[in-house]
């Protein structure tokens, strides 16, 4: 599946990138900070304080290219991790645990008692003794 496919509304469950998360929302906040603070003309439009004789109008603009590129580089470390997590088999971080706690063994386990005696009835029909 390709960056821009859309997949099919039946597998879109499964598919992470279309769950609405934490770490999502998180990262919306910080890149929406990011876009709209500089819009914001009234929290600059004056010429003090001056720094190294530069208007403020010029020093917070310029201040704000590497803000926004810190954000963005924020925000994209973010989704990275949730995304590696879910790849790493830790979906606790994109959902929250809906089975049974993990402790609890299934009861047909690996190594119980149904295990062993097949085993068992395996190296007898090949003839091996123990």
């Amino acid at each position: 599946m390709g960056i821009d496919d859309v997949p099919d509304p039946e597998s879109a469950d499964g598919d992470p990138r279309w769950r609405l998360t934490p770490t999502k929302i998180l990262a919306t906040v910080i890149l929406l900070v990011a876009i709209v603070v500089p819009l914001l003309t009234w929290t600059y439009a004056r010429d003090t304080p001056r720094l190294f004789g530069f208007p403020f109008f010029y020093w917070y603009q310029f201040l704000w290219v590497f803000l926004a590129a810190g954000a963005c580089y924020l925000a994209y470390l973010l989704l990275r991790r949730e995304a590696r997590d879910y790849r790493n088999g830790r979906h606790d971080t994109v959902n929250p645990p809906t089975g049974p706690p993990p402790d609890e063994a299934p009861d047909d386990a690996p190594g119980d008692a149904t295990d062993d005696a097949l085993a068992d009835d395996a190296s007898h029909r090949h003839g091996k003794a123990e």
